[in-house]
């Protein structure tokens, strides 16, 4: 499951990285812009994006957006790395 969401995410240069923490995949986005903002990015292909990956992984997985400056909840503790822009 872990490759088949790396593979996606490289795919969509939106995407910075994805954490899974138990049964969700949570994307961190890249800022729009000049600016932090990555909400605006989440709303335009959030619903899209949680169609494409449903066809590729387990349709019960949740996925969320993750926002590191705290516009969101902080991550469990008990979160994996599955992708990150630019890991080889």
């Amino acid at each position: 499951m872990h490759q088949a969401i790396a593979e996606w995410a490289a795919a969509r240069p939106r995407i910075r990285r994805i954490w899974a923490v138990g049964d969700t995949v949570a994307l961190e986005l890249q800022p729009v812009a000049d600016s932090e903002e990555t909400l605006a990015v989440w709303m335009a292909n959030g619903e899209r994006w949680r169609g494409e990956l449903h066809a590729h992984i387990d349709p019960g997985i949740e996925l969320a957006w993750f926002d590191p400056d705290g516009a969101t909840a902080p991550l469990a503790e008990a979160k994996l790395l599955v992708y990150e822009r630019g890991m080889r």
